[in-house]
C-alpha cells in the first residue's frame, strides 16, 4: 500500500507530481475539486464574473495566491480567438482577476476537495507507509 492509498483510501493518479517536479517554495503540490451533483462551474462563472460568456470561454485554470494580499485569477481559453488565429505553441487565454468573494460564493458548490503538498525531495509514488 502506498502513501496515497493509505492516507486517502484511494488513488488520485492524475494528481501525482512528476519525480522531476521542481518545488519553488517550501512545499508544492496538486489539488482536485469535485463539485456537487448538478453544479456547473461554467454556469457559476457566468453568474459571478462580469463579461464571462460560457459560449466563448472555457475554463483552463484557477490560481489562488494567499499572502500579504489575496488574489484569485481565472484563466479561460478564448475560443473565438483560437478559431480566428490558431497558435500552435501557445493557448490564447483571457485572464479574469477576481476578489475573495468569488471563493466564498464557490464553497457551497464544492462536494469535496483534496490536495497533497510535498517537499519534492522524493516522488510520492515511491513512498510506503510503515508501521513501526
Amino acid at each position: 500500500m502506498n502513501f496515497r492509498q493509505f492516507f486517502y483510501g484511494y488513488d488520485y493518479p492524475d494528481m501525482q507530481l512528476d519525480s522531476d517536479t521542481h518545488i519553488k517554495d517550501d512545499l508544492g503540490g496538486a489539488m482536485s475539486v469535485k463539485f456537487k451533483p448538478g453544479s456547473s462551474f461554467n454556469a457559476f462563472c457566468s453568474e459571478h464574473i462580469e463579461n464571462y460568456n460560457p459560449d466563448r470561454y472555457e475554463i483552463l485554470a484557477i490560481r489562488v495566491f494567499y499572502g500579504k494580499d489575496t488574489y484569485i485569477t481565472l484563466y479561460a481559453v478564448d475560443r473565438s480567438h483560437q478559431e480566428k488565429s490558431p497558435v500552435v505553441d501557445k493557448i490564447p487565454v483571457k485572464k479574469f482577476k477576481l476578489n475573495t468573494k468569488f471563493l466564498a460564493d464557490l464553497i457551497p458548490f464544492i462536494e469535496e476537495c483534496n490536495f497533497t503538498l510535498t517537499t519534492g525531495s522524493y516522488p510520492l509514488s515511491d513512498m510506503e507507509v510503515i508501521h513501526c
